[in-house]
């Protein structure tokens, strides 16, 4: 067993290396603040949410997501704001962020068009506990490594929408700050918070009474890393209910549904069915997320 979690813990650091270093949702067009500081309140809907992923349920160790959010549009600065704080948990890794956005709304000929310029403020905590790797790795330097280390990043994008279509680019840790738990002798490049870049698109097509049809892809660049492709398809009805197709390029069809439960409270899932790399096992190799929205406006 100890083998088998150190075996997957070796491959989740391979993958947060050469993918994705922030933590993401399959349903990212929930989550439009998260991706780029700039939609933070443009939608004008006032909430807030929590959400939790797990991956891969049969391994030992499996990746896991709690998420708290929210969104406000603030109208006396015509302005808005957003904040993730997460935890992600792998085997015995750990990474505990929090993200603040705001968004300057400049104001369009046309009152539909909104133009949005934000900034993100992002805060990591990542660590290890070596009580679950001692008895594995034995003198291995990563033992000898600190548990935990900190790092402060910032980002930036811009985002535009006239009701129907909405496009938007980011960068986040621009800064790019260190984060490295160990000095690892004859290195050429230390540990450190790597850029990302995320490019969005939706549109939002009336196909009936109150039936939306909106088509939304999203591009991901990260430096020394593939660059990640999402596209998908959304049918919503007056808001209340919800359902949609997503595919990540070469790794995951996505599933995703939701439903308005009372006045104010929608709840989510999603399941991810991955095609790579882990698709040989036919036992928990997908991921779940479910989640949950209060409107806190009328």
């Amino acid at each position: 067993m100890r083998k088998i979690i150190l075996i997957f813990v070796l491959f989740c650091a391979i993958v947060t290396v050469k993918a994705q270093q922030l933590h993401f949702t399959s349903q990212y067009l929930q989550h439009n603040a998260m991706y780029n500081p700039a939609a933070a309140g443009i939608s004008n809907k006032n909430m807030i949410g929590v959400s939790y992923r797990s991956m891969w349920s049969s391994f030992p160790g499996n990746p896991r997501t709690f998420m708290v959010y929210g969104d406000a549009y603030l109208k006396k600065l015509n302005a808005g704001i957003g904040a993730y704080v997460y935890r992600d948990e792998t085997g015995p890794t750990s990474r505990t962020g929090l993200q603040l956005a705001y968004s300057y709304h400049i104001k369009m000929r046309n009152e539909k068009q909104k133009l949005g310029i934000g900034l993100e403020l992002r805060a990591l905590q990542f660590a290890i506990d070596k009580n679950k790797l001692s008895t594995s790795l034995g003198n291995d330097p990563v033992i000898g490594s600190a548990e935990n280390k900190f790092g402060i990043d910032a980002g930036a994008g811009i985002y535009w929408t006239d009701s129907k279509l909405s496009v938007g680019a980011a960068v986040s840790q621009l800064i790019q700050s260190k984060l490295e738990l160990a000095d690892v002798p004859n290195s050429k490049e230390g540990g450190k918070l790597y850029r990302h870049y995320n490019f969005t698109a939706n549109y939002r097509l009336q196909t009936g009474d109150d039936i939306y049809l909106i088509p939304n892809a999203m591009a991901r660049v990260i430096e020394h890393a593939p660059a990640e492709f999402d596209f998908g398809v959304k049918v919503d009805y007056q808001d209340k209910i919800w359902w949609a197709l997503n595919f990540r390029v070469h790794q995951f069809w996505s599933v995703q549904a939701g439903l308005k439960v009372l006045q104010r409270l929608r709840a989510t899932y999603s399941y991810d069915y991955y095609v790579a790399p882990i698709s040989i096992f036919s036992a928990g190799s997908g991921a779940h997320e479910i989640g949950l929205q209060f409107d806190l406006k009328k």
